[in-house]
C-alpha cells in the first residue's frame, strides 16, 4: 500500500511538471508566432519603405541634374567674371596712363 501511494505521489509530481512544461511550451509557441507577425510587418514596411525610396530617387534625378548644370553655370560666370574684371582693369589702366 505504501509502495502504490508512493508511487501515485510521484506520477501526480511528474503530471504536475509535465501539465507545468506544457504550459510553458503554449507560451513560447505563442511568443514565436507573435515574433513571427511582427517580423512580417516589420518586413511589409521596409518593402514601402523601399518602394518610397525608389519614388523618391526618381524624382529627384532631374532636379540633381539640373543642380549640376547650375553648378556648371555658375562656374562659368565666376570665370567670365574674372575675365571682365580684368579687361576693366587693363581699361582703367590704359585710360589713366593716357590721362
Amino acid at each position: 500500500m505504501n509502495e502504490d501511494q508512493a508511487t501515485l505521489n510521484v506520477l501526480s509530481r511528474i503530471e504536475g511538471r509535465l501539465d507545468e512544461i506544457e504550459i510553458k511550451l503554449d507560451s513560447l509557441r505563442n511568443g514565436n508566432r507573435k515574433s513571427l507577425e511582427w517580423i512580417g510587418m516589420l518586413s511589409e514596411h521596409v518593402r514601402d519603405l523601399d518602394a518610397f525610396r525608389e519614388e523618391v530617387r526618381a524624382s529627384f534625378e532631374p532636379f540633381c541634374g539640373k543642380l549640376d548644370n547650375i553648378d556648371e553655370v555658375v562656374r562659368i560666370l565666376r570665370h567670365a567674371t574674372v575675365d571682365i574684371s580684368r579687361r576693366v582693369e587693363t581699361v582703367e589702366r590704359a585710360e589713366a596712363l593716357s590721362a
